[in-house]
């Protein structure tokens, strides 16, 4: 009988500490999305930023060679 309540003692504790354990792994992964979320977020944001500048850099050399050749003419 003693046996018993070791055994179901043993089964609660080990139900409870998977339940907790769960609990913890689905919270890390969940902060671990949001983060990479953001990462991603931040990198669109800096690629546009990037792109844009490097759009306006294209421009004002596409104009200055234009420029060259009308004055070489």
């Amino acid at each position: 009988m003693q046996l018993r309540y070791h055994f179901q003692s043993f089964l609660t504790g080990g139900v409870a500490a998977l339940g907790f354990g769960y609990y913890r792994v689905h919270q890390d992964v969940w902060l671990a999305a949001e983060a990479v979320e953001a990462r991603i977020d931040a990198l669109g944001r800096e690629t546009v930023a990037s792109n844009t500048a490097l759009q306006e850099r294209v421009k004002a050399l596409e104009h200055e060679v234009a420029r060259l050749k009308a004055v070489g003419k």
